[in-house]
């Protein structure tokens, strides 16, 4: 089987991350020393970081956000500066999910006030 079969199959197989880099993998390991168990990682690793790329813009484009650049890093924190934003960032990270806690937002729903704009974030 040559390098164009191969990835042939490999996308009939949807393995289609391991197809896009297989030739530059393959490069790579010739120009340096690699074993074949750490080729077949880096091919792996490569499959594993495009599905998860993927499904991260797939779940972004099913939520439809209406300003899907909106972050935290761009997030104006100075019109409060009452703001905890070490917390606000820590709320991001979603751990009070796994440690069965709540998060509760109190405030009126004005667009100016914390609530309602760091929930569109």
């Amino acid at each position: 089987m040559n390098l164009i079969e191969l990835e042939h199959a490999l996308r009939q197989l949807r393995l289609g991350g391991i197809a896009a880099v297989l030739e530059t993998r393959l490069h790579q390991a010739q120009a340096e020393p690699m074993a074949p168990i750490d080729l077949l990682s880096c091919l792996v690793t490569d499959e594993l970081n495009r599905r998860s790329e993927r499904l991260l813009e797939r779940r972004r484009k099913h939520a439809a956000f209406r300003d899907p650049h909106n972050t935290l890093d761009n997030f104006d924190f100075t019109f409060n500066p009452k703001m905890n934003r070490s917390l606000v960032f820590d709320l991001a990270t979603a751990a009070f999910i796994g440690k069965r806690e709540d998060a509760l937002f109190l405030g009126p729903s004005d667009p100016a006030t914390f609530c309602t704009s760091l929930l569109r974030y």
